[in-house]
């Protein structure tokens, strides 16, 4: 009867304890477990195909800091071309117009923070991206002053610096208008989810943190 009992006894603690081992290991270890191995995958894939490593962690738990290997991670190039009066008559009573091709990059700051945060399980994330913005606009070329008989070396220097003002911004505004900021954020976020695919693992992206 006694050694009955303590078999009993010794398989209810026996298959207690295999089913807190169970239930710890299906709940609690195997759902962080890959999370990690996911929150791995994604930072390898992230730094062969950019040259910014984001903040990953799981849990709420940092796994890899942020890193740049890069000033800048441009994700859209456009050229632009923009023309312009000279806004004040020449000395022979002319105004002519003025010509600027510019090169203009939009993506991310290599100093803005990139959060990944992998869920229980390591099948989603939740990303938090910073606003694109324009990283560089550029000269493709010198302006070039239209007609003939002028060029742009023989304006006054307080004319080319004033046009140079203006042709940026004429060219900052069209592109702003041409909507290359969206652009510059969709094409971020549909190639991170085509990293995401490869991590096996779902990102679901949130509006930035007001500073």
């Amino acid at each position: 009867m006694k050694r009955g009992l303590f078999w009993l006894a010794f398989g209810s603690a026996a298959g207690v304890t295999t089913l807190f081992c169970w239930a710890a290991w299906t709940f609690m270890i195997q759902p962080m477990d890959n999370a990690v191995k996911a929150a791995n995958k994604i930072e390898r894939i992230f730094s062969e195909n950019f040259a910014i490593t984001p903040r990953i962690s799981a849990n709420a738990g940092v796994l890899f800091t942020q890193t740049a290997r890069a000033e800048n991670l441009v994700t859209v190039t456009r050229e632009v071309v923009v023309e312009l009066p000279i806004d004040m008559p020449l000395e022979d009573g002319s105004q002519p117009r003025v010509r600027a091709d510019f090169r203009v990059e939009a993506g991310i700051a290599g100093r803005d923070p990139i959060d990944i945060n992998i869920r229980r399980g390591g099948r989603e994330a939740d990303v938090v991206l910073p606003k694109p913005k324009i990283l560089t606009l550029e000269w493709e070329e010198p302006p070039t002053v239209l007609g003939e008989g002028r060029n742009w070396d023989s304006l006054p220097e307080s004319i080319q610096a004033r046009m140079q003002r203006q042709l940026r911004l004429a060219a900052r505004k069209q592109v702003l208008d041409d909507g290359l900021l969206p652009e510059a954020d969709r094409e971020f976020r549909s190639r991170l989810q085509e990293l995401g695919t490869q991590a096996g693992c779902v990102l679901v992206f949130e509006n930035p943190k007001a500073p």
